[in-house]
């Protein structure tokens, strides 16, 4: 992105569109995020850019992992320019649960470098060094060359902190090559001044002056002309060459750029205090040394190393309890899916327990309708002009008798689905009955009652009419299944349904009902014009 390589154009461009604020609400809260970064690469004061709050909460509303680490990082960007260190450290710590989620491998470098920078400041050095090598090992992935070189000056300055002047050595002639070779300037000055200021802790002050002069060709703001001719007068103290020194010392504050330079300040007073001591200039001593416990006092205010830790503790304490919340979350959720899992298993159970029950069920019943159909073939009357030897004699009894007979051995009896399906194919796989030839019969049987029947009764339904019609000719329940193909209990239920229509008390006889019936309901009137 533009804002990466040329941030200042990117900046530039950002600043021409007029009236943001009318942007659709994602295109505007990109521009106040795109317009804090292009601003803090270009290292301009981003302190008063107080809207990336409303941005982080924006996107962390449209859960929007990648620009929730970015607004979150830039938050504590914010934060350590207004000097609130112990919010910045706490927002840059807020941010870390993001970087196995984010594929930004340069800000993962850019916010474990920041959370280093803020503990190096508050002189934490061990818990910066933990932070500028996971930077270090970012920036290497990422090929950022130029914050490579930064955490690695950083990393020697802790090594060099530790008294640890050899390793430091090792990590600052690793960041000198990437600079000479890619021509940075500005850290090949910076580079060069580490590497004299630990050869001069080594005692090797000749190499030590040299890196400091070679320093200072790269040099070019007075600011850090003003820290070489510190260290270089320190140089000189430790030779014991009191007046070089006190001539570097009065260039350092001439080249000081403001008294806001605490550690410098600080650092200048030191020396001339020593330098002082040397020459037996107790008085001038004790007043340089007066100076410098001023700017150490401001120093120690600025530092406020226990709210710092008391931070990092707090923050450390709320993830461990959100870590454990999470935890019971994601244990809460495998005991659910388990459980709807053994629900999901129980339904199944269930269910294919009660087709298991009902097929069983359904055989059963095959095989009384069997017996019964067998009983019925064997006290068949061919000759008998009877309602049921009519209707048996068009139902094909004994044919389908001895078919089922003849297409179930003893052996497929037994055997559940294959006795049904045969069954069903044999009794009820032909033509349909032919009702209305058979209320025809009846009608010649009983002298018309049916019919009359049916007037007296219009609720009745086809189904009910029939059944009223088998048992008026005493037909059992399982013969009247075995005719209309109901089960048993379809049987039961729908004689339950006519006794209702019918007025008759439950459990009562319909048959006796239709034989008193036979007798009140008059023949059908016939009328002549």
């Amino acid at each position: 992105m533009v804002v990466d390589t040329l941030p200042d154009s990117a900046l530039v461009m950002l600043n021409t569109i007029q009236n943001p604020q009318r942007l659709n609400k994602p295109l505007y809260y990109d521009y106040l995020l795109l317009r804090v970064r292009a601003k803090d690469k270009s290292f301009k004061d981003i302190a008063q850019d107080t809207l990336i709050f409303k941005v982080k909460d924006y996107y962390v509303h449209k859960k929007n992992v990648e620009k929730i680490f970015m607004s979150t990082f830039y938050c504590g960007r914010v934060l350590r320019e207004q000097g609130k260190f112990g919010e910045a450290l706490e927002t840059f710590l807020s941010a870390e649960p993001y970087l196995d989620k984010s594929k930004n491998i340069n800000l993962k470098g850019l916010l474990q470098g920041s959370i280093g920078e803020i503990y190096y400041q508050q002189l934490l050095k061990e818990k910066a060094f933990i932070h500028f090598k996971r930077a270090l090992s970012f920036f290497h992935q990422a090929n950022n060359f130029r914050n490579e070189i930064i955490e690695c000056n950083y990393i020697g300055n802790c090594y060099l902190l530790e008294e640890k002047s050899d390793s430091a050595i090792v990590y600052y002639f690793r960041a000198l090559a990437l600079a000479d070779r890619l021509q940075f300037t500005g850290e090949q000055a910076g580079i060069r001044e580490s590497i004299g200021v630990a050869y001069r802790e080594n005692r090797d002050f000749k190499n030590s002056e040299e890196y400091f002069k070679e320093a200072w060709k790269f040099s070019v703001d007075s600011l850090r002309k003003a820290r070489l001719s510190s260290n270089l007068a320190i140089l000189f103290e430790y030779q014991g060459k009191n007046d070089s020194a006190i001539s570097f010392l009065q260039k350092a504050l001439s080249y000081l750029p403001s008294d806001k330079e605490n550690f410098l300040s600080a650092n200048i007073y030191k020396t001339w205090s020593a330098v002082e001591e040397n020459k037996m200039n107790f008085e001038g001593a004790l007043e340089k040394y007066k100076i410098y416990n001023k700017y150490l006092a401001s120093i120690l205010n600025d530092n406020k190393n226990s709210a710092v830790l008391e931070i990092e503790g707090k923050y450390n304490y709320q993830r461990v309890e959100n870590y454990n919340k999470q935890l019971l979350i994601e244990r809460q959720k495998i005991l659910l899916y388990f459980l709807v899992v053994l629900i999901v298993f129980m339904l199944s159970f269930l269910v294919v327990l009660r087709r298991s029950y009902v097929n069983v069920k359904k055989l059963k019943e095959a095989e009384t309708k069997i017996y019964h159909m067998k009983e019925l073939a064997r006290n068949f009357n061919e000759n008998e002009d009877s309602f049921r030897s009519i209707l048996l004699r068009h139902f094909n009894i004994l044919k389908k008798t001895a078919l089922l007979e003849g297409n179930l051995n003893e052996a497929e009896k037994g055997k559940g689905k294959k006795l049904l399906r045969k069954f069903n194919e044999v009794v009820y796989g032909s033509k349909e009955l032919e009702w209305g030839v058979l209320y025809q019969a009846l009608d010649k049987l009983h002298n018309g009652f049916f019919e009359r029947l049916k007037r007296e009764f219009p609720h009745l339904d086809e189904s009910e009419f029939r059944i009223c019609c088998l048992a008026y000719d005493e037909f059992d329940n399982t013969e009247m299944a075995i005719v209309l193909n109901y089960s048993i209990n379809t049987i039961q239920a729908k004689k339950s349904a006519i006794r209702k229509k019918l007025g008759i008390r439950s459990y009562g006889d319909i048959r006796d009902f239709l034989l008193r019936g036979a007798k009140n309901i008059s023949p059908l009137s016939t009328t002549t014009e």
